[in-house]
């Protein structure tokens, strides 16, 4: 199982730990950053720096670890493109082509740390940058990488913000939780928190741009299905061919089937396995 959830400090982060984060100004992307690198280079990760006009002067007085060791400092239009406007596809072919070459070099994985904040200030960049996390998550919950995206509180508007928290399966404790999250796990789409006809809505955005057959995952041990309307949503999504699985106590899965929701081959209630004695 990956990491999920909130924490109130970037570290301890580990192969697999993709992480929303909200940040005051260029120092406080920088206080975030610093941490989040010098644990790479103890781990013998590739280092990475985005930012808009990033200042390799500035990279240097991120520590003496980090420097020692060495991080490739890149600009968003270097990375991204310049318009803004991302290209999800080319962008895994990128980040894929970083890593095959991390590992021939001896590097234990890869560790990003990006100042995305002009890739969601408007309606089409957050579509497009929308379809890039979930395919990025999908990346990183296979391999060993690790990454933090992080935005500026300042210059993105809140709701955008909390939006975008719930494409991460980490976010910052300081920064508004998000009613649910969508993120990889095992092969599947993992819907974790409170879920309602939102939630549920924003599935197939997702599905479409993850590999085909791949189904979702509802743990009701994290997860609270908000009422029946979400329950015709995911009906709707296994009736169109996805293979939806919710896992429970057999009492929550009685109670699900006793409003409608009758198990089928696409829909499967998982009853949850007894915890260890």
């Amino acid at each position: 199982m990956r990491n999920y959830g909130i924490r109130f400090e970037c570290i301890t982060m580990r192969p697999h730990d993709h992480i929303g984060w909200i940040f005051d100004g260029p120092t406080g992307f920088d206080a975030l950053a610093a941490p989040f690198l010098a644990e790479g280079a103890e781990r013998g990760e590739r280092l990475m720096y985005i930012a808009a006009d990033p200042d390799p002067a500035a990279v240097s007085g991120l520590g003496a670890a980090i420097a020692s060791h060495g991080v490739q400092v890149a600009s968003i239009a270097e990375v991204y493109g310049a318009t803004g406007v991302v290209d999800p596809s080319a962008l895994l072919a990128m980040f894929t082509a970083i890593f095959v070459d991390a590992l021939a070099a001896g590097y234990r994985g890869i560790r990003v740390v990006a100042d995305n904040t002009p890739l969601v200030t408007d309606e089409a960049r957050l579509a497009a940058w929308f379809r890039w996390e979930i395919i990025a998550d999908r990346f990183m919950s296979e391999n060993p990488a690790t990454a933090v995206c992080a935005f500026d509180r300042g210059k993105v508007d809140v709701n955008r913000l909390r939006h975008l928290a719930t494409l991460h399966p980490l976010s910052a404790a300081d920064s508004t939780e998000p009613r649910y999250r969508l993120f990889a796990e095992a092969g599947h789409l993992r819907v974790e928190g409170r879920i309602d006809s939102f939630a549920v809505s924003q599935i197939p955005l997702a599905l479409e741009v993850l590999p085909p057959r791949t189904g979702v995952l509802i743990d009701l041990a994290t997860s609270r299905l908000t009422s029946r309307a979400p329950l015709t949503g995911l009906r709707q999504l296994s009736d169109s061919g996805v293979t939806v699985t919710i896992r429970g106590k057999p009492d929550s899965l009685s109670h699900l089937a006793g409003a409608g929701l009758m198990p089928s081959e696409r829909l499967i209630l998982q009853p949850a396995k007894a915890a260890p004695a």
